[in-house]
């Protein structure tokens, strides 16, 4: 599993609170941003960087992980997650690397999806979570109920009293949208 944050979205936030859920499936890899950002008492890691460098520092990240764990980081079934910021650049990761990102779940992202091109991206099943409280839920259902009419496995998970943050019980509804990916197979997603 690897998740990618958001702007001035730290890691411990973006993966820590569900990485006892992401541990259940796997090594969990979360790349800290290129830059800072806030004053320098909040100081949080941001992206200041294109997409494609964002999917350079994941690989850079994965490649250490392995490095010191030889063997034990599988490339087979892997899921992309990413929050914000980190969800966009995780469909165009998954786009621009075709099988690489079976799964995808993408939290807090209003993203344009397109059923063909998560096809031929070999992305399986998308997982989306939205905030009911947020701005980015009405147009997160929206994608998830056009993906599914062009059957293509897509759900949304809403994040009771959240706004664009984490629910309390994200490791909950993590874990729920990591079994529901990883339940479709290559030939699933047409």
């Amino acid at each position: 599993v690897a998740n990618l944050h958001g702007l001035c979205n730290p890691p411990g936030y973006a993966c820590g609170y569900w990485v006892q859920t992401a541990s259940n499936f796997g090594w969990l890899v979360c790349p800290e941003g290129n830059a800072r950002c806030g004053a320098q008492a909040f100081n949080a890691p941001t992206w200041e960087e294109s997409f494609a460098q964002m999917d350079a520092d994941l690989e850079r990240a994965i490649a250490r992980v392995d490095e010191e764990h030889p063997g034990e980081v599988s490339r087979d079934a892997a899921i992309l997650t990413g929050f914000s910021r980190g969800a966009m650049a995780a469909v165009w990761i998954a786009q621009a690397h075709p099988g690489r990102w079976p799964y995808l779940i993408l939290n807090e992202a209003d993203v344009t999806l397109d059923a063909r091109a998560l096809r031929k991206a070999g992305v399986r099943a998308v997982a989306l979570l939205a905030g009911e409280w947020g701005t980015q839920i009405a147009g997160e259902r929206k994608t998830a109920e056009a993906l599914r009419a062009a059957g293509y496995p897509a759900k949304l998970w809403p994040m009771p009293k959240a706004g664009h943050h984490y629910s309390a019980n994200i490791e909950d509804l993590m874990r729920q949208a990591i079994e529901y990916v990883l339940s479709f197979d290559e030939g699933d997603a047409g």
